[in-house]
C-alpha cells in the first residue's frame, strides 16, 4: 500500500502547507486596497485575490501558486404524492491548491471536507498533473474530475452549472471522479480527446482492481443559428470487470450534443444512451437546456440575473432501468426505479460575481412511471435555494 493510501490526511495537509509556504516566500508585500478599488472590484473579489499567493510570468521555473476552495450549500424540499421531506445540505466543500511550472505544467490538488466537518478530511477530489506543451494539445495524469466526459451539463465544473444538479441520465451514466490519462487536442474547427482510465476508484486514488475504461470524444465548431457553437460526440467504453466502481454498470455510453450561444442566451440539446451490463436494461434520453442572462448591473457593476429552463425525457428498454435522482427524490422514495421519466426545471439565479459567487433558486417537477406494475413511482415537486462560491 502506498504512503498516499496509508496517510491521506497527512498528504492533504502537506500539499496545502507547501502551497501556502511557497506562495508566502515568493509573493511581494500586498498593498491595502483603497475604497475606490473595493467599489470597482467588490470586496469578495479583492478577498479571493489574496488566495493567489504568487504570480510571476517572468520566473522561468515557478509561475503561480494559489489556494482554491469550493462551497455549495442548499436548502431542499420535496413535495410529492408519495410523501414529502426537506433539509439543508452542505453539498460540496473542497479545499486545495494549484501551481504552474515551466510555463507548461499545471498541478492541481483538491480534497473533500466532510459536510459536517466530521471527518474533516473526506478523501481526494482531484489530484492531477496537466502538461500543455502548446495551445493545441495537453496531457493530464492522475485523479480527474467528471468534466473529462463532456456534455452540456458535464463540460463545466459543478460551480459553473446553472442548475443545482445534473440531469437524471447524466448522473446515471456519466463517469464522475476517475483515475487515468487524458489526451486532449485541437486543430482548426476540430477538437478531441481520448483517455485510458482505471475501472476502480478508492477514497484517495485507485487500487487498479476494476479493469479499464476508455473515453473518447470529438467536437466540431458549428454555430448553426447561434453566434458560437459546437457539435460534439462522446463515448465511454467499460470492459465490464465485476469490481468496476468508477464507470457505472454500462459497457457503452454515447452522447451526441450541441451547445451554442447568441448574446446573453446559451442553449444546449443532448441525446444520451447507455447499454447495460449483467442484464441491466439499456437507457436512452434527451435533455434540452437554456440559460438567459436577462438583466445586468442591477445592484453592482458586473452582476446579472439568469433565468434557466431544462427539460428531460428518459426511457429504459426494460423494467426498472431508470433510478430516481439520489438527490432529492430518493429522500421520499428510497431506491425508486421505473422505465419512464420526465422532468421540467425552472430556475432564477443571481450572479453576484459571475459563477464565482452566486445565489440560486430552482423548482423541478418530475414524474417516474413503472409500466410493469402500471404504477406511478414518483410524482412531485422539488424546491431548491442555495449558494455557490469558489475561489
Amino acid at each position: 500500500m502506498s504512503f498516499l493510501q496509508r496517510h491521506p490526511s497527512r498528504v492533504a495537509v502537506a500539499c496545502v502547507v507547501l502551497l501556502v509556504t511557497l506562495g508566502r516566500v515568493g509573493a511581494n508585500g500586498a498593498e491595502v486596497p483603497t475604497w475606490a478599488e473595493i467599489e470597482k472590484n467588490g470586496a469578495y473579489m479583492l478577498l479571493t485575490e489574496q488566495f493567489k499567493l504568487y504570480h510571476n510570468e517572468s520566473n522561468q521555473v515557478i509561475q503561480a501558486f494559489a489556494i482554491n476552495g469550493v462551497y455549495q450549500g442548499q436548502y431542499w424540499a420535496v413535495d410529492a404524492r408519495q410523501g414529502d421531506n426537506n433539509g439543508w445540505e452542505n453539498r460540496r466543500i473542497y479545499l486545495g491548491g494549484g501551481a504552474e511550472f515551466l510555463h507548461q505544467v499545471n498541478v492541481q490538488v483538491m480534497v473533500k471536507i466532510g459536510d459536517t466537518f466530521d471527518p474533516i478530511y473526506d478523501g481526494l477530489h482531484t489530484a492531477f498533473l496537466k502538461w500543455t506543451p502548446n495551445q493545441s494539445v495537453s496531457l493530464s495524469l492522475g485523479r480527474l474530475d467528471y468534466f473529462s466526459f463532456a456534455g452540456p451539463e458535464q463540460s463545466a465544473a459543478s460551480s459553473r452549472l446553472s442548475t443545482f444538479e445534473h440531469g437524471l441520465l447524466v448522473n446515471q451514466l456519466a463517469p464522475t471522479e476517475i483515475v487515468g490519462a487524458l489526451l486532449q487536442g485541437k486543430q482548426g474547427p476540430f477538437s478531441g480527446n481520448v483517455g485510458l482510465v482505471s475501472g476502480s476508484t478508492t477514497e484517495n486514488f485507485t487500487d487498479f482492481a476494476g479493469g479499464v475504461g476508455v473515453l473518447a470524444g470529438v467536437s466540431y465548431d458549428l454555430p448553426l443559428f447561434y453566434e458560437h457553437g459546437s457539435l460534439n460526440l462522446d463515448y465511454v467504453f467499460n470492459n465490464g470487470d465485476s469490481s468496476n466502481n468508477a464507470l457505472k454498470p454500462y459497457d457503452q455510453v454515447a452522447s451526441l450534443w450541441h451547445q451554442g450561444q447568441v448574446g446573453p442566451l446559451r442553449a444546449g440539446l443532448q441525446l444520451i444512451g447507455g447499454h447495460g451490463l449483467g442484464g441491466r436494461p439499456a437507457v436512452f434520453g434527451v435533455t434540452a437546456q437554456s440559460a438567459w442572462a436577462f438583466a445586468q448591473d442591477v445592484f453592482r457593476k458586473g452582476d446579472a440575473f439568469q433565468a434557466v429552463l431544462r427539460y428531460q425525457f428518459a426511457l429504459s428498454d426494460g423494467d426498472n432501468g431508470l433510478n430516481l435522482q439520489q438527490r432529492y427524490e430518493q429522500e421520499v422514495v428510497p431506491h425508486g426505479s421505473g422505465d419512464h421519466y420526465q422532468a421540467v426545471y425552472v430556475g432564477l439565479n443571481y450572479l453576484i460575481f459571475g459563477h464565482r459567487l452566486k445565489l440560486m433558486n430552482g423548482v423541478e417537477y418530475s414524474v417516474m412511471r413503472d409500466s410493469a406494475h402500471g404504477s406511478e413511482v414518483f410524482n412531485g415537486w422539488t424546491f431548491l435555494t442555495g449558494v455557490r462560491l469558489y475561489f
